[in-house]
């Protein structure tokens, strides 16, 4: 893979993820859509692992990667595809940009990271300002947009804390088994959770748009996607993922209000740019920072 092909990968999957997670959910419940998705790619993530002949790991190290992956993959994941029925699908892009400085947080308590420099603080507050306008506009549009945004953020949380949960664990493996091993104990729970929350077979029609949608979130958002995003740490350092994320939010608002006719009031605008802006700041010495010259690494990605 090619640097440019990855950078192009990663933005067109971040800001195309928001708008087909809620086209997944139009004809099938949105817990079942997940769970379809989920299942769809462990069985190319497996095939993938045949044919480059790279094992999963099965070790005490690795078990405990894959379980406390569970709150960033089944826990954030539901609160996401639920929260995507009330709220426009371009603020999951908006919101999920708040998960570096969650992050952050969570990083100081956990792992003893001094995260809390000035420019670091205005940034939360700046963000945190950037949020209440988002949520003003969105509350306003909708009658359950409150839910929608209270879901969301717990999904956030839930995936910063994971996040942070197994950098501190420390397991290195590759990258794809990783990835399918986690996706893989993580299907039970989306089974349990169909069952709780819906119980009914989706009825499926070929050409609706859920069903297209669930494939592209199997093979490009949840392993194409992956992929690019590691092997951008690895070849151009933590800063190019950094300046990727304040692209993908805009972006995505922008394709669920062409394509999707959603409606976008000033204080969403308003409110993306006040988070953007902290987002910018609290990376600003990263991103300024040649990529040769920094050998940081980043645990944070945008769903």
């Amino acid at each position: 893979m090619q640097a440019p092909f990855a950078y192009l990968t990663i933005i067109a999957v971040w800001s195309t993820t928001p708008l087909a997670i809620n086209w997944s959910s139009q004809t099938i419940s949105p817990v079942a859509a997940l769970g379809l998705r989920m299942a769809l790619a462990v069985i190319v993530g497996l095939l993938l692992l045949a044919i480059l002949r790279v094992r999963i790991v099965w070790t005490k190290h690795s078990i405990a990667t894959y379980s406390y992956a569970q709150l960033g993959i089944a826990g954030a994941m539901l609160c996401v595809y639920s929260a995507a029925q009330y709220i426009p699908s371009g603020l999951i892009s908006v919101l999920f940009a708040l998960s570096p400085m969650i992050s952050a947080i969570f990083a100081f308590f956990m792992l003893g990271e001094d995260n809390f420099q000035k420019h670091k603080i205005i940034a939360f507050i700046m963000a945190l300002f950037g949020l209440i306008l988002v949520s003003v506009d969105t509350i306003s549009l909708s009658q359950n947009g409150l839910l929608g945004i209270a879901l969301l953020l717990s999904g956030v949380v839930l995936y910063s804390y994971s996040g942070v949960k197994v950098q501190k664990i420390g397991f290195k493996g590759h990258p794809l088994s990783t990835t399918v091993a986690s996706l893989l104990v993580s299907l039970p729970l989306f089974f349990i959770a169909w069952l709780l929350l819906d119980g009914d077979l989706p009825m499926f029609d070929i050409n609706s748009r859920s069903v297209h949608a669930i494939i592209y979130l199997a093979i490009f958002g949840s392993l194409l996607g992956f992929c690019a995003y590691f092997y951008l740490l690895k070849e151009a350092g933590a800063s190019s993922v950094a300046m990727m994320t304040l692209l993908t939010p805009a972006l995505a608002l922008m394709l669920g209000a062409q394509i999707n006719n959603e409606s976008i009031g000033v204080n969403v605008i308003c409110g993306t740019a006040l988070i953007l802006s902290g987002l910018f700041l609290f990376y600003y010495k990263l991103i300024l920072a040649s990529p040769a010259n920094t050998g940081q690494t980043s645990e944070d990605s945008v769903i």
